[in-house]
C-alpha cells in the first residue's frame, strides 16, 4: 500500500513539474535556449581579399588541385566561387579602382561604420535578356546538420543600380543572395556550388533566396518580390532518375510591402542608399513527411514571407538530414546593356551572422 501511495505521489508531482515546464515555455522562458550563434563572418576584421584570377573558385575546402585558390580563401569561408567576362585573364597584378573590378571582394569600399568593411559582388551586364551574369559566392561548411537556421546580414545595392526590367518596362530582374543545403558524406569532396542537375538533387534539401524586380508592361508598375527556391531530400539511389523531389509549389513569389498594404518597389527598398536588414530562418520538418517545415523572411525587422507546412523531407526519408553548408552572395539575372559597354554595378553584404535557431530577439514567430 505504502509503494501505491508513493508511487501514485511520484507521479502526481511528474505532472506538475511537467504543467509548470509547459507553462514557462508558454511565457518564453525556461529552457528554450536562444539560437547559438555558429558563424560571424566578421568583415570588419578580416584582410581584404579579391579573387586573383578570372573566375578562380574553391569549390570544396581543401581542395588540393586549386593550389592558388586554396592559397587566397576569403576571411572566414572555407570556400568560394566566382565566374567573370571582363577583368583580364591571367593573374591580377593590381586591384583595379575604375574598372572592370574583380567580381568578388571584402574591402572598406562599403561598410555600416567607420573601419568596417563588406562583401561587394560586382554584377557585369552580358549575355542575352535572359541570362545570368558574373557570380561570387562564399560558402562554408557548418560541420554538422542543423535542423533550423537563423540568417542575419545586411545589403546594400548601388544607388543607381540599373534593373533591366524597369528600364525596358516590362520583365524581370532577379538577384541571388543567400544558399543553404545538406551535404552528404559522399560529397564532401565534390563542388557545393552545384544547385541544378544530377548535383543538385544530390546535395539536398536546397534553400535559395532571391530579390526580383518585376515590371508590369500595360502600367509600367514595377514591384519588389521576395523569390524562394526550394528542393526537397532527394535520396542518393534516386538522384539520376526521374523521382528527385522537387517543390515547385513552395516557390510562391511574395511582394514586399514593409508593414504596408501597398507592394514597394525594388528602388524603394533596396536603392535608398541605406544599408537593409536581412533574416532568414529555415527549418527542417520535425521528421519526413510531417510537411511542417518553416520559412521566415524579415526585412527591417518586418516579417514579410513566412510558410509552416514546407515538407523539406518525404515520408520514410532523410532522417536525421539537416543543413550544413551555407553560401552568400551570388549571380544576377539583369542585362540591361549590352556586353559591348562592359557596364557593371554592385551590391554588398556584411554583418553576417548565422545562428544554430532562432536566438532570443523578442521577434514574432507568426505572420500577424
Amino acid at each position: 500500500m505504502m509503494a501505491r501511495c508513493t508511487q501514485n505521489k511520484s507521479f502526481r508531482q511528474a505532472i506538475r513539474n511537467l504543467a509548470a515546464a509547459i507553462g514557462l515555455l508558454a511565457a518564453g522562458q525556461g529552457t528554450l535556449a536562444a539560437g547559438e550563434l555558429i558563424f560571424d563572418a566578421d568583415f570588419g576584421n578580416q584582410a581584404d581579399w579579391r579573387n586573383t584570377e578570372r573566375g578562380q573558385s574553391l569549390e570544396y575546402p581543401g581542395n588540393s588541385a586549386r593550389a592558388r585558390a586554396k592559397d587566397n580563401l576569403p576571411g572566414n569561408f572555407d570556400s568560394y566561387f566566382t565566374t567573370e567576362k571582363w577583368y583580364p585573364k591571367g593573374p591580377y597584378r593590381t586591384a583595379s579602382t575604375t574598372g572592370p573590378h574583380p567580381v568578388g571582394q571584402i574591402s572598406g569600399v562599403q561598410s555600416r561604420r567607420p573601419g568596417g568593411k563588406s562583401l561587394l559582388v560586382y554584377d557585369e551586364s552580358y549575355g542575352s535578356n535572359g541570362a545570368w551574369g558574373s557570380e561570387a559566392q562564399l560558402g562554408k561548411d557548418l560541420q554538422k546538420d542543423h535542423q533550423e537556421l537563423w540568417v542575419e546580414f545586411y545589403i546594400k545595392f548601388q544607388r543607381d543600380y540599373v534593373l533591366h526590367d524597369v528600364r525596358r518596362g516590362s520583365g524581370q530582374s532577379i538577384m541571388k543572395v543567400f544558399r543553404a543545403r545538406h551535404v552528404p558524406e559522399n560529397y564532401k569532396e565534390k563542388t557545393r556550388y552545384d544547385f541544378f542537375g544530377v548535383g543538385g538533387r544530390a546535395k539536398s534539401p536546397v534553400y535559395m533566396l532571391d530579390f526580383k524586380s518585376w515590371t508590369v508592361a500595360k502600367n509600367n508598375f514595377s514591384v519588389a518580390r521576395l523569390t524562394p527556391f526550394v528542393r526537397g531530400y532527394t535520396p542518393q539511389e534516386l538522384i539520376g532518375s526521374d523521382e528527385h523531389y522537387f517543390l515547385k509549389e513552395y516557390e510562391k513569389e511574395t511582394s514586399i510591402k514593409q508593414g504596408g498594404r501597398n507592394s514597394f518597389s525594388f528602388a524603394e527598398v533596396f536603392q535608398t542608399g541605406e544599408w537593409v536588414k536581412i533574416n532568414v530562418l529555415i527549418k527542417m520538418d520535425s521528421a519526413p513527411g510531417a510537411a511542417d517545415g518553416v520559412e521566415e523572411v524579415w526585412i527591417n525587422d518586418i516579417l514579410e514571407k513566412a510558410r509552416y507546412d514546407i515538407p523539406f523531407r518525404r515520408a520514410g526519408e532523410g532522417e536525421g538530414v539537416g543543413f550544413n553548408w551555407f553560401s552568400i552572395g551570388g549571380n544576377s539575372h539583369n542585362v540591361p546593356f549590352p556586353k559591348e559597354n562592359q557596364y557593371e554595378q554592385w551590391f554588398a553584404i556584411t554583418d553576417l551572422k548565422i545562428y544554430d535557431g532562432k536566438p532570443d530577439i523578442g521577434k514574432r514567430s507568426k505572420v500577424e
